[in-house]
């Protein structure tokens, strides 16, 4: 099985509705979110598929999120702004746009700082 993996990064603000600690004021973040496909064949041109059409489609999908205030976004409505649910609807967005017969989406990961990440995968 191949694995082809990009990053793109955001800047967004939120807040953490309900928790006990500095993360429920408003603050932000500079996310960096990194996407993983996989599968088994690979086209005639030899790529599982082309990575600028793959970093394309995150750079669509993060376009929404950046520079805006998380918890507007309609997807949060009722969730947290975690970096879990981040990665949650990534990973939701980006299935849309890349799962198929050939490849499907393997992982999506967000961190919100050089020392901490969360992941989504089926």
């Amino acid at each position: 099985m191949f694995t082809l993996s990009v990053k793109d990064s955001f800047a967004a603000a939120h807040r953490l509705v309900g928790y006990k600690g500095k993360c429920e004021e408003l603050h932000g973040h500079n996310f960096t979110v990194e996407v993983s496909i996989a599968g088994d064949d690979l086209q005639d041109d030899g790529m599982l598929l082309d990575f600028t059409i793959l970093r394309g489609h995150l750079h669509e999908v993060l376009d929404v999120l950046d520079h805006k205030y998380i918890n507007d976004i309609p997807f949060f409505s009722g969730r947290a702004s975690s970096a879990e649910n981040i990665a949650l609807y990534v990973f939701s967005e980006m299935e849309e746009r890349v799962g198929n017969d050939r490849v499907s989406l393997k992982k999506v990961t967000v961190w919100e700082s050089d020392r901490a990440s969360a992941s989504y995968e089926r």
